[in-house]
């Protein structure tokens, strides 16, 4: 219990800066926000997984790679997504659309390979146990952050 209190006040703490930090800096600008949550959810990450220094070397490294990947597809699926809106209040024809939904849909299946292909990958450097554990908490941490993130704009309303 102590630890999610602290990792919920953590939590908080880096959704305030993020906050902030989107204030301060000037439109256009990049936030850097983003950055600062996945060094702490790595932080976080091996904490709980609790692997020795080579063990995170090549955990850290793997992950790396797949988080890296991952951002590729979701920048690509995010494009696909607005081509689909612009689809959608242009008018375009079905063939269109046709096109648009299946490369969404090949994209999706590169997405699920990619999963797999990284769990493959930190079989052999973690037990089933903590690859078990890492699943959880990459479960929990994005339930807890977007909690986090409700919190404080709640806080923020109250202000108002």
């Amino acid at each position: 219990m102590k630890q999610i209190a602290t990792t919920l006040l953590c939590l908080l703490f880096f959704a305030m800066n993020i906050t902030l930090g989107q204030e301060r800096r000037g439109p256009g600008r990049p936030w850097g926000g983003f950055d600062r949550i996945e060094s702490y959810k790595k932080v976080r990450m091996l904490e709980v997984l609790k692997l020795g220094e080579d063990q995170s070397v090549k955990f850290v490294s793997r992950y790396n790679k797949h988080q890296d990947t991952m951002h590729g597809f979701e920048k690509e699926r995010n494009e696909l997504i607005d081509k689909l809106d612009e689809q959608a209040r242009s008018d375009a024809k079905d063939p269109n659309y046709d096109q648009t939904f299946n490369n969404l849909l090949d994209l999706d299946k590169k997405i699920s390979g990619e999963r797999l292909h990284f769990l493959d990958e930190i079989k052999e450097v973690l037990s089933h146990k903590q690859i078990a554990e890492y699943i959880v908490f990459e479960r929990n941490f994005t339930k807890e952050l977007r909690q986090a993130i409700r919190e404080v704009q709640r806080e923020r309303m109250k202000d108002r």
